[in-house]
């Protein structure tokens, strides 16, 4: 019993002190798992072109038309080239090196997307993703509009006393007997409102929660490097394997030219068509190699399939790698993360249910408050009598 009111404790006084922060986040959350979809449909003219028979133009042509429409200054740094008849994303995102303000806007020196038909060469448009809405809505979902350091602690540690919650949550819901747990995970519908709220809050909450244990356990890892060692200690990893990522020979220029062809058609050899996506991370700062990743189509197991590359930004030659079939199940899990997090993992069932997940933590709080406030009312007619 004293247990149970401890959890009752911990649960109210969490709820008051974060419900607000977990509807955001929550509700962001349900945006941010079919966001490519979204954007997909609100811009398919930046992002779906027709092939019409013709092979994609050299990436290196594309780069350049893609950079002469940029404002000067803005330096292409990433690029991404999806499998299938879609346009060539060429991004130039710069934060500013001393930020004054606390907001993500005060961090952000610049950040454009430039779609561009790999086709025929045309530019089909350029955004300001520093200002476009489904950015926006991640930023808020992450660091609820923050610089980086402090919308991260925030964010994670909301998302730790909501663990805290879901467990007190359980202990609060638990049954004397077991033979009443049927009656505890049923939903009265014809009920009065006040008893319709209140198993709306703690049925909903007991169906939700394998799905918001593992939203919440993969969501921590961005937020706490500890969480991250712990989960990876867990999974038989020690740390993270990483890339060289010095460059090997001095170089004048970043990855370009003839060098950039190579490296994708190298990227391109090893994917073997095989592949969703593949990418390219151009640092300015040539001290340090450039980058490439392949996302695959078919990982041949649970996980979701990618590999990374270290490249020359002189010859486009790679020369360090990971493999993801040689990848242990502790890199394989860090290399999911995010897509186990939104659900992508495994496409529109797992992504339905982290958006119904998000969306009934979203009502928790809700229903959660006015539970208190009922009691609330009630206490203070029995004082008033």
């Amino acid at each position: 019993m004293l247990f149970k009111r401890f959890a009752a404790f911990i649960h109210l006084w969490g709820g008051l002190l974060i419900g607000s922060l977990i509807v955001v986040i929550s509700i962001t959350g349900c945006i941010t798992v079919f966001s490519e979809e979204l954007f997909a449909i609100f811009h398919k003219e930046l992002v779906s072109v027709k092939s019409a028979g013709k092979p994609p133009l050299s990436l290196s042509v594309l780069t350049e038309k893609a950079a002469a429409v940029l404002p000067e200054g803005n330096k292409i740094s990433k690029i991404e080239i999806p499998a299938g008849e879609k346009s060539y994303v060429f991004i130039a995102q710069e934060a500013k090196k001393k930020a004054k303000g606390l907001t993500y806007f005060d961090q952000v020196k610049y950040f454009k997307k430039v779609y561009v038909n790999p086709y025929t060469g045309a530019v089909l448009g350029q955004l300001d993703m520093k200002y476009e809405f489904f950015n926006m809505v991640l930023q808020l979902h992450r660091y609820l509009l923050l610089k980086k350091d402090i919308g991260s602690l925030i964010t994670g540690i909301t998302v730790l006393i909501f663990l805290l919650m879901l467990i007190s949550g359980v202990v609060i819901w638990l049954p004397k007997k077991f033979k009443n747990v049927s009656k505890k995970l049923k939903i009265d519908f014809k009920g009065k409102f006040k008893k319709l709220n209140h198993q709306l809050h703690t049925v909903l909450g007991m169906y939700v929660l394998p799905v918001a244990l593992v939203i919440v356990f993969t969501g921590l890892s961005w937020s706490f490097k500890w969480w991250e060692s712990g989960m990876l200690k867990a999974m038989g990893g020690n740390k993270r394997v990483l890339l060289a990522n010095v460059q090997p020979t001095p170089a004048a220029v970043p990855l370009h030219g003839a060098a950039l062809d190579q490296a994708f058609f190298a990227l391109q050899q090893h994917a073997s068509g095989n592949y969703e996506m593949i990418g390219f991370t151009i640092p300015a700062e040539t001290k340090k190699s450039a980058s490439g990743y392949i996302t695959m189509h078919d990982s041949g197991d649970a996980w979701l399939g990618m590999s990374y590359f270290s490249i020359d930004h002189n010859s486009g030659a790679i020369f360090d790698q990971i493999i993801h079939k040689d990848k242990g199940t502790a890199m394989k899990w860090r290399n999911s993360n995010e897509a186990i997090h939104t659900g992508k993992i495994y496409g529109w069932p797992t992504q339905a249910l982290a958006f119904f997940a998000s969306l009934i933590c979203a009502t928790l709080p809700v229903s959660g408050f006015l539970i208190w406030l009922r009691k609330r009312k009630k206490q203070k007619v029995r004082v008033s009598t």
